[in-house]
């Protein structure tokens, strides 16, 4: 009977014993299998972000070369183009809009559009503005402008709001046709028929 208890203790402390080394072994392999799907995951997630940022290079160099295109045709365009902020400060002026008034285009951009304006005329150029910047029509106006050594130019000027979500702030696009001519031979056409009214009145 003593022999039989004493057996009894001793499988029991032997089943206690597998038990004991039998559970840590089954944790090492369940963090290692963690380990081996936390390792999968973060290949897939690397995939993932090697191919995201593909595409993100791809669309810069898709944006840039679209910018470039839009500066070449702003840049070189044969209609002077100005681009103002609501204070009507030159932000952007390309070439021909510089050879206009005189002015290196890096002296003109900063400097506010009005001072180009004459007094006479600042009037309808502010209520020009004014009427860019609260509509999403396109605006025209006909004014003189102001360049190099005090020469006048008569021009068509016709603006629109920038659509450009890009920019922090509100932005418009002005566009000048130079009407200086036209408007020249318009006058001296005027006077000669001012003229010839006034000498057939006399003849009669």
């Amino acid at each position: 009977m003593k022999g039989t208890k004493k057996e009894k203790r001793k499988t029991v402390r032997t089943s206690g014993k597998k038990r004991s080394t039998a559970e840590p072994a089954a944790k090492s392999r369940d963090k290692s299998q963690d380990a081996r799907k936390l390792v999968q995951l973060l290949q897939v997630n690397q995939v993932e972000l090697e191919h995201q940022n593909q595409e993100l290079r791809i669309a810069e160099e898709e944006l840039e070369a679209s910018r470039n295109k839009y500066v070449n045709l702003f840049d070189f365009s044969p209609i002077p183009y100005f681009t103002l902020d609501m204070s009507g400060v030159i932000r952007e002026v390309n070439l021909c809009a510089a050879k206009m008034l005189g002015v290196d285009r890096k002296r003109l951009i900063g400097r506010n559009f009005v001072a180009h304006i004459p007094n006479e005329d600042k009037n309808v150029f502010n209520s020009f503005t004014r009427a860019m910047f609260q509509s999403a029509e396109k605006q025209s106006v006909k004014l003189r402008v102001i360049g190099k050594d005090k020469r006048e130019f008569y021009v068509a000027m016709e603006g629109v709001k920038s659509s450009d979500t890009l920019e922090p702030e509100l932005r418009c696009q002005i566009a000048l046709i130079d009407l200086t001519e036209y408007k020249r031979l318009e006058d001296a056409v005027k006077k000669q028929s001012e003229e010839r009214d006034e000498l057939n009145a006399g003849k009669e």
